[in-house]
Order: C-alpha cells, then structure tokens, then sequence
C-alpha cells in the first residue's frame, strides 16, 4: 500500500501534464494503470502485403524504400515522406509528422519493418508509423504488442513504458483472490495474468489473462458494494411523510410518470429505515432518471442534511445544476456549483458556505471529492454511472461525512441478467421510458451511400435542422480508432451554407460552453464531436445525427448516442456510417435499426460480444471488452465463498483482505 500512496508521479515521465491526461482516461493510480487492458493486440511476427490488408487494419509492412523527401512544411506542421515497395509489388507511402530526426535514419535502398494503422484513401499509407531499418532477419520487432485505449491523450510508446515501469517497481498489489480459489477455479495465478496481459509470450496467453484481471476487478467491486451496503445500521432516519415528497413533486415542471414514482417511493422507504442506501437507478435514455434524482435530494436537503451530485463532465454537471436549481430552490433548497474550472475566489466562497453548512446541495465533477472540500454534514451522495467511482473514491466520501447514502444513476441499461449476478447486493430501480423512441429512425451507411449522406443531412441543417456528428477519436495523431474530429470539421466546413463547430474533451470549458451555446442557439447547424455528447448533453430539437465508423462502438453507447437527437418528439433519424463490409459487423449493427428497447440491446450486445477476439480490432469500442455474463457468474461464485469463509474466520488472510478494500 506503500507503494501505491507514491502515486502515479513515482514513474518516469509522469509530470503534472502527464497526469491530467492519464485522470482523463480514468488512472488515478499506478494499480488503475496496470488493470488499463489493451484494446487489441498485433502478432509482429506476421508480416502483411498491402494488397491483402483492409482499411484500417494495424498491419506489419517489410518495404524496400524507393524514395525520400526533404523534411516540408504543411500548415503548421512539419512532413517528411518516404515510400517503399512490398515483396507484392504495391508502393506504400510513410507519412511522418513533427520528426524530422526520421530523415536522418530512412534512406533509398534500405529494407524497412514498419507497423502501424493502413489507410488506403490515397493509395496504401502508414501515418508516423513505428519503425526500424533492419538487415536481414534482424529485428526487434517480434511477439506481440499491445495497443491501448489511450484515445489521443498519451502516445502507445509512451503508455507502454509506464506500464513497463510499473511492473518493475512492483506497484501491483496482492490479489483479492485467496489462491486456493484460484486453484478451485483454474485461474492464472494474478500477477502472472497481469504481465500477460500486457506482455503476452502467445496468443494463446491473451484470453486467459484478461479474464483473470476482469475477474479481479469483479470480484473486488462486488466486495465492495457489500460492504458499503453494510458500512453499519444507519443512526439517522429519514421522515417518511409524503408532504415533503409532494412539495417537491409539485415543484417540478412535469408531473412523474407511475414509474418515476413508484422509484422515488422506494428508495425514500429505505432512507426512512435504518438500512443505508446503496442504490442504483437504471432507465432507458430519456426515461427521467435526473427528475427522479432531483425529488430524492430535496427530501435529503429538507431533512437537515447535505448532497453532493456527481457528474462525469462539466457539460452534464452544468445540466445537472440548471435543472436541480430550477425546481429546488423553489422548494427552499440552496444549490451551488463546482469544477475544476471553477475560479479561485469562486471555490474559497463555495468551500466556506459549504463547510458551515448554508449549501444543501453541492453539484459537480469529480472536484466535489478533492481536498478541502468539506461538508457539514454530508448525507447523500448521487453519481452518475459513467464516472469512474472507485474503491478509493468511495474511501474518500464516506470521510468526508457519517452514514453517507449512495445513489448510482445508470444511463446504461443493465442486462436484466446482470443484475442477478454483478449487481445482486444492490437494491435496483427501474424506470420505464416516458414513451418510445418510435420518433427516432436508425440506418446503416455505406462507403457508396457517404456523398449521398452527407448531402442529405447538409440539406436539412441549410432549412434549419441540427446536427451531431460524432467521431472516435478527437485526433489523427497515433489514429487507432478510426475517423477523428479533426479530420471531419475541415470536411464538413467546406460545405457552403453550414456553420460548424466542434466540441471534445481536449478543449477548455469556456471553449465547450460557447460551443453548446452556438449549437442550441442555431447559430451552428452541426456539432462535430467525440463521444463527450453520449452523457447529458441535451438539445431538444436536434433531429439528425451521423455515427462515423460505427463499428468501433458498443451497440448500448450507440443507442445512448441516439438518445440525443428527437428529445422533443419530432421526428429523428440517426445514420450508422460504416466503411466495414464484415457480415458480423453488419448483423450486429442492424440490431439498432430494428431494437428501441435499451435493455433489450444491450442484453444483445453482451450476447455478441462473447469472450471476444483479441487479435485484431473486433472489440473496438466495447469498453471492458471480454466481459461476459459467465465470467460475472464466477465473480459472484468467487465473492460468495469469501464471504462465507470470512464469516466463519476461516483462513483468516480472508477477513484481512476484506477489511483491506475500505482502506484502499
């Protein structure tokens, strides 16, 4: 544990900036980093033509070069360009940006193994591709690599070498899992599954170590929601009278749909018990899970006690603030607003009020949890899904208040049977859409149909429509995942009569507002964006939207996607562009032409996705790709027999490990 309190700063390379951009992507410790699995993986032993590879497939290239040019200027980059011949005739070109050291090393006549993403827009080219000048059958470039999920923040050498780092310093704690289950189970011993993981000796290595660090992470979160269930007897009871649930009901500028209700009836049954609360509210894209939210905060605030709200991006804590102060203070409750953007003087104020207690309802991101941010009396905490709520943060929470209640929204639908088996510890709510999204039409896009797409939704922003248009990745730097914002805007910008604008999570939060803010105002037609907009971004009256290599994405973010546009019941329709022509590909994206239903999807999704194929990009955007609902049964088998064996104080390293979990 020693160990891991050094933090991430302990490995080389890893400054302030460094730092900010590994939080982005959810590492907050050298233990987060090392469970980063690799999206895919690329065998270097098995070199490709180009004349059998496809778009967008990592490949290996063994070329001649043929030709060099002097490092040039394009825009505000620097170029060098050098192309090589396979051993099937085709010329391939190397395209490498800012790295004019690479002229130096590449030059005519020299055989070169290269390896990095194919386009084939313009002929087969590699952009700033790994390389080596190699004589003979002498390489490095051999066994597997992985690739990262790193979208843009960070390069993969660099992200490699901080894995490799810390592995060497020995920052990956013991497993949670006793090693006689891991015996029982056939499992690989836990820190063996780690290096494999990241440094696979075969293919047949890759299957078998991801599950067992999955299986980890399972496992450990299902301990961990038991025990925050069980923290101990709440002391503090919530009244149980309707006429705070009413004055709060009548405040709203809706009346609740019978679901939403029923939902808030019952978890204000548990806050009125001495039960504490450790809840999650699940619900369909735009079933009203925030109304919900909403009521729960102010019978907590009304009762003497303070919330805090936790977003995953300053776009839906904003969302979340405009809404929760519309209907609350109307009912006499004060709420307030913190980021990491927050200004100085802002926050001293914020941090004052709070810590006296004349805030009752604190909205905001992740800073909510930072130092210094003390409440008076902290009750209740509400977090979005999507932000990554860990051990460690809920260590966090529960310190900085007594008998804290948690209430989870969940914008994703959960499988119902997931709930049975991952989430069976936690009392669910369920809310039903307020109607069906029959107003949104979903289609799949071809190559061939792109001009006509494209054309098409150009037509309609010119009369008035607006549009998303979402891309992988915000850059082209290290592209692993297909199309980025910054290749589309200029696309999308040559088009006359449209006013474009871009929003990402590299840009900062006035640049994010201004742009939301030309958006809803219709000064802006089309919004070209990353997946930012998948969690609360919310225009009505938008009504088209265009998925970029929509193949790259899970089917339940897909769907979540969607439930941007037609939000005020207008007709909607949603353009699923694909470049693949793979059948499976095809068969999985139809399952969102002709499914509305969210749980229904992504039960699908799951049912797909399998154990997965790691070598290769098959998995690309699944998220925790390989986690299958047998793998979350043998989670909940494993969780179960430690429990049981720490409640009978039998091999009392089981008992030690449990406690362990609190204190991470």
């Amino acid at each position: 544990m020693a160990k891991q309190r050094e933090g991430l700063a302990a490995l080389k390379g890893v400054g302030p900036v460094t730092l900010l951009k590994l939080n982005k992507l959810g590492i907050a410790s050298p233990e987060d980093l090392l469970r980063f699995l690799p999206k895919t993986y690329i065998d270097l032993d098995a070199v490709s033509l180009p004349s059998e590879a496809e778009e967008g497939a990592f490949v290996l290239f063994v070329l001649r070069l043929t030709s060099v040019s002097k490092p040039f200027r394009k825009g505000k980059l620097q170029l060098f360009r050098a192309v090589g011949t396979a051993d099937d005739g085709k010329k391939v070109k190397l395209s490498f940006y800012n790295a004019n050291y690479v002229a130096k090393q590449l030059t005519v006549g020299a055989r070169v193994r290269c390896y990095g993403k194919l386009r084939t827009e313009k002929g087969y080219e590699l952009i700033n591709p790994a390389y080596e000048v190699s004589d003979g059958d002498k390489t490095q470039f051999r066994g597997i690599k992985a690739i990262y999920p790193t979208r843009g923040y960070l390069p993969q050498a660099t992200f490699a070498a901080m894995i490799e780092d810390a592995l060497q310093k020995g920052f990956l704690s013991d497993s949670m899992i006793p090693e006689v289950l891991c015996l029982k189970h056939g499992t690989m011993p836990w820190k063996d599954a780690v290096i494999a993981a990241h440094r696979p000796q075969s293919t047949a290595d890759i299957v078998p170590a991801r599950n067992r660090v999955l299986l980890e992470t399972i496992v450990t979160d299902i301990l961990a929601y038991r025990l925050l269930k069980a923290h101990s007897k709440r002391d503090f009871v919530y009244p149980a009278d309707r006429a705070t649930r009413d004055r709060l009901i009548a405040a709203l500028p809706f009346r609740l749909t019978q679901s939403q209700t029923e939902a808030v009836d019952g978890i204000r049954a548990i806050l009125a018990s001495e039960r504490p609360l450790n809840a999650m509210l699940t619900g369909d894209v735009g079933s009203g899970k925030t109304a919900v939210a909403l009521v729960i905060a102010g019978c907590v605030a009304l009762a003497g006690r303070q919330v805090a709200v936790m977003a995953p991006t300053e776009i839906l804590a904003k969302q979340h603030l405009k809404i929760f102060a519309e209907s609350l203070t109307k009912a006499g409750v004060s709420t307030a607003f913190l980021s990491g953007s927050t200004p100085a003087k802002e926050k001293k104020e914020i941090l004052s009020r709070l810590s006296q207690g004349e805030i009752d309802v604190l909205i905001g991101t992740h800073a909510v949890l930072s130092k210094g941010v003390n409440f008076s009396d902290l009750g209740l905490m509400i977090v979005d899904e999507q932000h990554r709520f860990g051990v460690g943060q809920r260590t966090r929470l529960i310190e900085k208040g007594k008998e804290v209640d948690v209430l989870t929204l969940s914008a994703t639908p959960i499988p119902r049977s997931l709930r049975l088996t991952m989430f069976g510890d936690i009392d669910i709510f369920g809310i039903e859409r307020r109607h069906a999204a029959d107003n949104i039409h979903t289609a799949i896009v071809s190559r061939a149909k792109k001009e006509e797409m494209i054309a098409y939704v150009a037509d309609a922003a010119r009369k008035g429509a607006k549009v998303f248009v979402v891309a992988p990745r915000i850059t082209d730097d290290e592209a692993i995942e297909g199309s980025s914002v910054e290749r589309i805007v200029p696309e999308w910008s040559k088009i006359s009569d449209l006013s474009v604008v871009a929003l990402h999570g590299k840009m900062t939060p006035k640049q994010k507002d201004d742009a939301i803010e030309r958006f809803r105002s219709g000064a802006a037609s089309v919004l070209i964006s990353t997946t930012v907009i998948e969690v609360g971004l919310d225009v009505p009256d938008a009504s088209l939207m265009i998925i970029y290599d929509a193949e790259r994405f899970g089917l339940a973010s897909l769907h979540q996607l969607r439930g941007r546009i037609g939000r005020n019941g207008s007709e909607a329709y949603c353009f699923l562009y694909t470049e693949k022509d793979n059948p499976e590909e095809l068969i999985r994206l139809q399952t969102l032409v002709t499914e509305r239903d969210g749980i229904a999807i992504a039960e699908r999704d799951y049912e797909l996705r399998g154990a997965g194929e790691w070598m290769g990009e098959s998995q690309s955007g699944h998220g925790e790709s390989g986690l299958t609902i047998a793998l979350m049964k043998q989670a909940k088998s494993i969780a179960d027999e430690i429990d049981v064996a720490a409640l009978q104080e039998r091999l009392e390293p089981y008992a030690r490990k449990l406690t362990s979990i609190s204190l991470t």
